[in-house]
């Protein structure tokens, strides 16, 4: 198999790229005013009235991020904001007439790049096509899982992790370094001495004791065996 990685890799770099280039001749030619982050902003809503929470956890994308994005939306009249009758802290926010004509825009778009992709194809190749994807698309979604980056006490014993951010203070940030735990090193998570503490056994064998509230701060990925 791995002869074929670059040359999978090759054509899903090319893939990517030609359909992106679809997705801007769609904006220059029928939505001018909307970026490629607003109109996935848009396809995100749909024909939902969700929570800016809501919003921003089906984006992965932090609450100050989601709300900047749905201001600007609101200014240019593709989306409307309510604030919730039974709880003023929330606001609902749905695509205006306006939002869902630019939706139904960029799916129509999407369609007829589809069909025009596969018209050589005939119904066999169209079947096989598909169900090999759905299965290379069930593989990246649990390899994003897997990929996911969580607080080092989030993960078993016995589990290899590589960090990927350190949280906290600059004193704690500080604390972790000269402890030789930053960017991209290894670890190993190990029992601690108590229920309050967590051990961390790092590339050169040494194990670390750190209490697990300090820990949380270790932010990681796991390691594949």
């Amino acid at each position: 198999m791995a002869k074929y990685i670059e040359e999978l890799n090759d054509i899903f770099e090319k893939f990517y790229k030609l359909f992106y280039e679809s997705e801007d001749m769609a904006l220059k030619n029928g939505i001018k005013c909307l970026t490629h982050t607003e109109l996935h902003i848009i396809e995100a809503i749909g024909e939902d009235s969700l929570t800016m929470n809501e919003l921003a956890d089906r984006l992965a994308i932090t609450m100050g991020t989601a709300t900047v994005a749905i201001t600007k939306l609101g200014e240019k009249g593709f989306v409307s904001r309510v604030r919730s009758n039974t709880d003023r802290r929330k606001v609902y926010v749905s695509l205006s007439k306006k939002g869902m004509q630019a939706l139904n825009y960029h799916n129509n778009y999407h369609k007829t790049i589809v069909s025009s992709i596969i018209e050589k194809l005939d119904e066999d190749e169209v079947k096989v096509f598909l169900g090999t994807f759905k299965k290379l698309l069930k593989s990246l979604k649990n390899k994003s899982e897997l990929l996911k980056p969580l607080p080092i006490t989030d993960f078993p014993i016995n589990t290899k992790v590589s960090v990927v951010e350190i949280k906290g203070t600059p004193i704690i940030q500080d604390y972790f370094m000269d402890r030789g735990v930053g960017h991209y090193c290894t670890l190993e998570v190990l029992e601690g001495k108590d229920s309050n503490n967590v051990a961390l056994k790092k590339d050169d064998g040494t194990i670390l004791e750190v209490n697990i509230l300090d820990a949380k701060n270790i932010i990681v990925v796991k390691v594949e065996d």
